[in-house]
């Protein structure tokens, strides 16, 4: 790439960060347009319309005012941010996170909700016209005038959550999958075990196989050793040897090319969601 390139690139991103950045932080501004994480951000009026934020991590950022027209939001975590004000019309929310959320007077018009967990979330005077709310979540979400009359959750003493614990959340996942990926396709079981992205894409894939006569048939689903275990505050990390039987069928007939009998090394990553753990994604590592 030639210097007049690169010159001309760089100044294109340093007047679209000047554009996003109106009446917010900007080095926080920045941050969140380079790797999608900015919790707890001081965003106040940024003008983010239409930009990428799938999967963004905004966990407690201050967004009151931010424009967010067209975003895309999917999949992202806004537990507890501040959308007091925000513009969100038309913008794709679709299983993005905000418990506990500030949605006061919010605009989302259009928005895609679909699949939102918008649990304890404050929606007083949000208008909502022709917004996607199929399979949202809005438990104990409403209208809290008062910051401070808004439900909060009582701390109770959480369990210590080690490696046996950890192996046990793993083996639940691999067990409940011949009752989510095959009828009668657990939504709720498939709720209480993960979140985030894991959520959401299995989500999609239960739809996917509930709308097309397709089922998974499961053999062997068994953890062969715990390779790995590493924890901070509300994160953890394991890897672990899997070994996995699994066949697809579509309409009666094998789907040889999306079936399989292996082991491999997993790499899961788990978070603890109102005092619970879940699997939040995997990876295979071989």
């Amino acid at each position: 790439m030639n210097a007049t390139k690169v010159a001309t690139l760089t100044a294109t991103f340093a007047l679209s960060l000047a554009a996003a950045a109106r009446g917010a932080n900007p080095e926080e501004v920045r941050q969140l347009l380079e790797t999608q994480r900015c919790p707890r951000c001081d965003l106040r009026g940024a003008d983010l319309e239409g930009v990428n934020l799938r999967g963004a991590d905004l966990t407690g950022a201050n967004l009151q005012g931010a424009s967010l027209r067209n975003a895309d939001l999917r999949y992202a975590n806004l537990r507890g941010a501040n959308l007091t004000r925000a513009t969100l019309i038309a913008a794709d929310l679709l299983a993005v996170n905000l418990t506990d959320a500030n949605l006061r007077l919010a605009d989302v018009r259009g928005a895609n909700l679909k699949d939102a967990v918008l649990t304890n979330a404050n929606t007083c005077g949000w208008q909502r016209q022709d917004a996607n709310l199929m399979g949202a979540n809005l438990q104990d979400a409403g209208c809290f005038t008062n910051p401070a009359s808004q439900p909060t959750e009582t701390p109770t003493p959480t369990p210590t959550f080690d490696r046996a614990a950890a192996e046990a959340l793993i083996r639940r996942w691999l067990e409940a999958k011949k009752q989510m990926f095959a009828p009668p396709y657990n939504r709720a079981l498939l709720r209480n075990l993960t979140t985030g992205i894991l959520y959401a894409d299995s989500l999609n894939a239960i739809n996917w196989l509930q709308n097309n006569n397709a089922f998974y048939e499961y053999g062997v689903q068994r953890i062969e050793s715990v390779n790995r275990f590493e924890i901070a505050t509300d994160k953890a990390t394991v890897e672990a040897q899997v070994t996995e039987d699994y066949t697809l069928y579509e309409n009666g007939q094998i789907n040889r090319e999306k079936s399989d009998f292996s082991t491999n090394l997993i790499r899961y990553n788990l978070e603890r969601v109102n005092g619970e753990w879940k699997i939040a994604d995997y990876q295979a590592l071989d």
